[in-house]
């Protein structure tokens, strides 16, 4: 067999055991690199359920698993040789986003330098099932490295959410706000601390996209953010209301405030309130979606996105079926984000 029909046999074998479709508009190479993405978490997931070499049990050593997946990507890399997606296949950096995706939305779990399986459950949200784990009796289909299937029934008992599932927030932009506008703003911010490394969150329109600045300009009466401190991890996070930025409270450093996990959701709450709705921009094409999010999504639900969609060649989009856009879209509607079509 020549290079060609080879490679065919493996497109046509992906494409029915994945159950992914080719769209309309889209050309080979893209749908080649859609295949070989969605079965590169294939491979992961399968990996996690084999004893493999001196590994007792389930699970499999962190080298093991990503030699396995550099092997088969090189393999895919002369395979498609005569294409320009050979160039896309860049064996780390592909690797790493995919691990980061399945660990931050709980598809696997490492623990002591072992991926390891995780129990088979399933959530659903406008007739489409999340699936995570493995299960023998379920039929699957991938939507980028995410599993689902389509059930019209809409009846499961005892069924966790699909928000409790990939661990995404259960309040609104709303509720949020409305929690940290209850409290007592009676901590007195010394001059001291304002002087020393003090940084104000934009909540006012501006032209430029930063985040953090030392002048404050805003001119309303809500609620806004204030940081303290240059070690990353250890600033201290404090809520003024109006101007009045020398009295205040402190964040729990419960909340998780390091990077993006936790005072990235205050901001979004912030900048709600003030009509500055985060977005998620995309476009409906016949059989698929194209997201062309321009706004920084918080960790969780840029992963969560991730997980459930392709990259596209070339491009900061990502394409998602039809069907689970749609429950996507309800999902991240409820918490406050502004879902809305665009043009090409």
């Amino acid at each position: 067999m020549n290079k060609k029909t080879i490679r065919e046999k493996i497109l046509t074998d992906i494409k029915d055991r994945l159950a992914i479709e080719q769209y309309g508009d889209e050309n080979i190479e893209q749908y080649s690199f859609r295949l070989i993405y969605s079965f590169l978490g294939k491979i992961i997931l399968a990996n996690l359920w084999n004893e493999n070499g001196d590994n007792l049990g389930e699970g499999i050593i962190d080298n093991e698993l990503k030699n396995v997946l550099h092997n088969a990507i090189l393999g895919y890399k002369q395979l498609f040789s005569d294409m320009s997606l050979e160039k896309f296949l860049n064996e780390n950096k592909i690797i790493d986003d995919i691990l980061t995706d399945y660990l931050e939305t709980g598809f696997v779990r490492k623990i002591h330098r072992k991926f390891n399986p995780v129990p088979f459950e399933k959530a659903i949200k406008e007739n489409i099932v999340f699936v995570r784990g493995i299960s023998v009796k379920e039929r699957v289909k991938f939507s980028g490295l995410g599993t689902y299937y389509r059930d019209e029934a809409k009846i499961y008992n005892n069924s966790k959410s699909v928000e409790q599932l990939f661990m995404l927030p259960e309040y609104t932009f709303k509720q949020l706000y409305s929690h940290f506008n209850s409290q007592i703003f009676s901590e007195n911010i010394s001059r001291e601390m304002l002087l020393s490394n003090s940084e104000f969150l934009v909540t006012w329109k501006i032209e430029s996209k930063k985040w953090w600045t030392n002048d404050f300009q805003g001119k309303d009466k809500k609620l806004n953010l204030l940081r303290i401190g240059s070690v990353k991890g250890k600033e201290l996070y404090y809520l003024f209301r109006g101007r009045n930025y020398k009295k205040g409270v402190q964040l729990s450093s419960k909340l998780n405030l390091t990077n993006d996990k936790g005072y990235y959701s205050i901001r979004l709450a912030l900048l709600n309130e003030r009509g500055i709705a985060p977005k998620i921009e995309y476009i409906n094409k016949d059989s698929c979606v194209e997201i062309k999010s321009t706004f920084a999504l918080p960790k969780r639900e840029n992963a969560f996105i991730r997980v459930y969609s392709w990259p596209i060649l070339g491009s900061k989009s990502r394409l998602m079926t039809k069907e689970v856009f749609s429950a996507c879209k309800v999902i991240f509607e409820e918490m406050g984000y502004i879902i809305e079509e665009v043009s090409s």
